[in-house]
């Protein structure tokens, strides 16, 4: 039991300083988010796209950046400045069939969020098209406004 202790003593310093070491960011999913992904893989299933489709943390960021931009007025509400997204993207991993949507809503349920975006001209191709990584952006304004990113793409595994 003392050696065990000893041992102990001995690594904690060693592990608790090596943790600093993480220099990539952290993406945190919010919940509503993942609710609105979840709506759009089951309109997807059950809209006959079964394979492959996920949640994608590095889309999620650059979603939620994107939204961001939109909710502060640093972009106006539409997709002609998501290509810097995009080549971000690319930096990091090789997506394509690319495609995005994007929204201005007061509602904060999913599936009316969805509703919403299947609205938007052309926007149920974009969901049912050929993609398995999909990215949620969600941000309000300071009025409660929703500016939801919706980021699609094929990755091969």
């Amino acid at each position: 039991m003392k050696m065990f202790r000893l041992l102990l003593i001995a690594i904690l310093p060693f592990l608790l300083f090596s943790c600093n070491d993480d220099d990539g960011g952290y993406t945190q999913v919010k919940s509503n988010e993942n609710l609105l992904y979840l709506s759009i893989k089951d309109y997807r299933e059950s809209n006959g796209q079964s394979g492959a489709f996920v949640h994608q943390y590095l889309m999620v960021e650059e979603a939620q950046l994107y939204s961001y931009k939109m909710a502060n007025g640093f972009e106006e509400v539409g997709t002609q400045g998501l290509q810097e997204h995009w080549d971000a993207l690319d930096e990091k991993f090789s997506f394509y069939n690319q495609t995005g949507l994007v929204l201005r809503t007061e509602s904060s349920d999913e599936d009316q969020m969805l509703t919403e975006l299947l609205q938007i001209p052309g926007a149920d191709s974009v969901l049912l098209s050929d993609v398995t990584q999909c990215g949620v952006g969600i941000e309000s304004d300071t009025a409660g406004i929703n500016y939801i990113t919706i980021l699609l793409a094929k990755a091969d595994s």
